[in-house]
């Protein structure tokens, strides 16, 4: 009897060890990967490394006229084949509208080798040590194989339409193998505002022909096709918001007679410029370089003119001639030729290159003498040396001295001076956003946060293009930052980093959407209106991600919290009670315990506000100024009552006891 029952109880396990090992085989057979959604801006690895945890869905929001970023990932189970991506149209919820096909794209992101990891850099700012594969680019592949175990980001690039209904649109994205096909829903939403085609940032990305016949295949006397190429350049710029190209002055041909006159050719020079003012987007040329380092390069304590090529009429022959007595002649020539194309406020000149404390002397005096020639030249340089009054109408310090020189660049700016930054990633110093390809990736993006937070006007980068011989497998020295491109035979690929620098440039322009929408208002205001500064609260949203140049959040949940802010904002100021709140000092302050705030600002007619349950006076053209207290949770609530609708808004504040 024993046996028998043991014999049973054998037969029932294995029994049902066979069911559930056919059961599991199924779920396997069912499943071979898995298709979930994580945020735009994290890089994500083909092994898995520091995966975000997956989303059920891909949720995105803008407004027209806006690029929008989004990501999903594959996951393999098993070995799978022919993977594919397709993505159904958005359409909006409550009607029959959908985008247009065209205005959603999607891309694969390859990955780069880095062998060692950025100097320069604390550990703890890199997102992984090296070596390993860095995701970086938008490949063109439309079919992949996955091995099991590996991990393949998708990226969807979404162009929402200048005419697009507000609302919220559905889609999904379907993902399909040999072994099965599985969907991921979108829901974007559309908020009834314009991202204007006016760009308020000077951006410039410094790109080379250099290797057009390397990666194009193009040589540059075949001249149709190297100017179709330079179009696609200008056109991916134009796309990415950079407002801002070069043109060499060695573009311009010179003739030198007997009598040591010379004669300028511009057409070179001028057909380079209008490549790029024909995409309509461009709102600076920038040119020059007309001095150099003396012996030692950037170490040497001299900047001395450089010498030009020039051709004899006489005998054909092409001849050298400094730059003391060719600029004299040239400089004025080019003053008036800029002038008569309509180009001369829209030019910028440089000096040289970089110019530091122990050179700064004798670039000095070069300044000084192309002023002397062409005083309508605005001067612009990327500067390692807080002494250029006098000499730079556009100062462009790198991030790092920036930080450290900042109360001396901020004095230059009040006195008329445009004031940008510039990085070098493998050369910046501190715990600074930086673009090489091992730090993460929202760090391209919150540039441009920093740009509006601290009241910059510009951005340069010295690398479109500055490729490697193999920038996917050998990308040297700089781990990506020379370039945010990629090359293919007919073209371009963009980077992960080139998106994210667009995406901030577009937040930029909402902080200054906000800070139009304020001076608009106060423009209709008396003279008491002084004390409101429109740029101020756009200032404290973005102080939420960049508290100072080298303490900022890197989280995506937080930008996206701040840019959603934004549109709240922007939208709420159309919606009565119309009403301003500002404070000194500004919002997420650090401030003593029971100090007085300084609260100004602005009501529509009939509104009464209350200051932390306490009535507030109001001027009769709606202006108000009171000494407030925080409450116990560090907060000043105010509350808008009118009959049209009521508000309730928040400042809030760090408290030192």
């Amino acid at each position: 009897m024993y046996k028998r029952k043991t014999a049973i109880k054998s037969y029932l396990v294995f029994s049902m060890s066979i069911i559930l090992l056919c059961f599991f085989n199924n779920t396997v057979q069912a499943a071979p990967f898995e298709c979930f959604a994580v945020s735009d801006l994290v890089r994500i690895f083909d092994d898995g490394y520091n995966c975000p945890e997956p989303q059920e869905a891909i949720e995105i929001f803008g407004i027209r006229n806006e690029y929008l970023s989004a990501q999903c990932v594959v996951k393999a189970g098993r070995d799978i084949n022919h993977v594919a991506v397709s993505v159904s149209p958005l359409t909006r919820i409550g009607g029959a509208i959908s985008l247009p096909l065209d205005a959603v794209s999607w891309n694969f992101v390859g990955s780069i080798a880095i062998a060692e990891n950025a100097p320069k850099i604390r550990k703890a700012d890199l997102i992984r040590p090296a070596p390993a594969r860095f995701p970086d680019y938008l490949t063109e592949e439309k079919q992949i194989s996955l091995e099991k175990g590996k991990y393949r980001a998708i990226f969807l690039t979404i162009k929402i339409p200048r005419d697009a209904a507000a609302g919220r649109y559905e889609g999904t994205v379907t993902v399909e193998t040999e072994q099965g096909s599985g969907s991921l829903p979108v829901h974007l939403m559309i908020y009834p505002l314009t991202l204007p085609d006016e760009r308020h940032l000077m951006v410039t990305e410094w790109y080379s022909t250099n290797k057009f016949r390397q990666f194009h295949g193009i040589d540059s006397s075949d001249s149709e096709k190297f100017y179709d190429m330079l179009a696609v350049y200008a056109q991916n710029m134009a796309e990415h918001r950079q407002n801002v190209f070069r043109v060499s002055l060695d573009l311009i041909s010179s003739k030198l007679d007997d009598k040591g006159g010379l004669t300028f050719d511009f057409s070179r020079f001028d057909e380079w410029a209008d490549v790029f003012w024909n995409t309509g987007r461009m709102d600076l040329l920038e040119t020059g370089f007309v001095a150099r380092f003396g012996e030692g390069d950037w170490s040497s304590n001299e900047v001395l003119l450089r010498d030009f090529r020039v051709q004899e009429q006489s005998s054909g022959r092409s001849v050298t001639m400094p730059g003391e007595k060719f600029l004299p002649q040239l400089l004025p020539a080019l003053e008036n030729h800029l002038r008569e194309k309509g180009w001369l406020e829209k030019t910028v000149f440089h000096i040289a290159d970089e110019p530091s404390n122990h050179n700064v002397i004798s670039w000095r005096r070069a300044s000084q003498f192309v002023h002397r020639y062409a005083p309508s030249l605005r001067r612009m340089d990327a500067i390692e040396t807080p002494h250029c009054d006098e000499r730079l109408e556009i100062w462009v310090p790198k991030l790092d001295h920036l930080t450290t020189w900042y109360d001396v660049y901020k004095e230059a700016q009040s006195r008329g001076n445009e004031l940008w930054f510039y990085t070098v990633g493998i050369f910046q110093k501190g715990s600074h956003p930086n673009k090489t390809a091992d730090v993460a990736l929202i760090e391209s993006r919150l540039l441009h946060w920093l740009n509006y937070r601290f009241g910059l006007t510009g951005y340069l980068h010295w690398g479109f293009n500055a490729w490697t011989d193999d920038p996917f497998e050998a990308p040297g020295q700089h781990r990506g930052d020379g370039w945010h491109v990629y090359p293919k035979k007919d073209g371009l690929l963009n980077s992960l980093r080139w998106e994210q620098m667009r995406n901030g440039i577009q937040d930029y322009e909402y902080f200054r959407m906000l800070e139009d929408k304020i001076a608009e208002i106060k423009a209709g205001l008396g003279e008491n209106s002084f004390m409101i500064d429109p740029s101020q609260r756009g200032v404290e949203i973005a102080s939420q991600l960049v508290r100072t140049m080298g303490d900022f959040s890197r989280d995506p949940h937080a930008l996206y919290a701040a840019k959603k802010q934004v549109i709240d904002e922007l939208l709420d100021l159309e919606r009565p009670p119309k009403i301003i709140i500002q404070t000194n000092p500004l919002e997420h302050s650090v401030v003593a315990n029971d100090c007085a705030i300084d609260l100004h600002g602005w009501a529509e007619g009939g509104t009464k506000i209350l200051i932390n349950g306490r009535q507030l006076p109001i001027s009769q053209d709606g202006l108000f100024m009171e000494n407030v207290s925080l409450s116990r949770d560090h907060t000043i609530v105010v509350e808008a009552e009118h009959e049209k609708g009521s508000k309730r808004i928040v400042r809030s504040f760090e408290v030192l006891y």
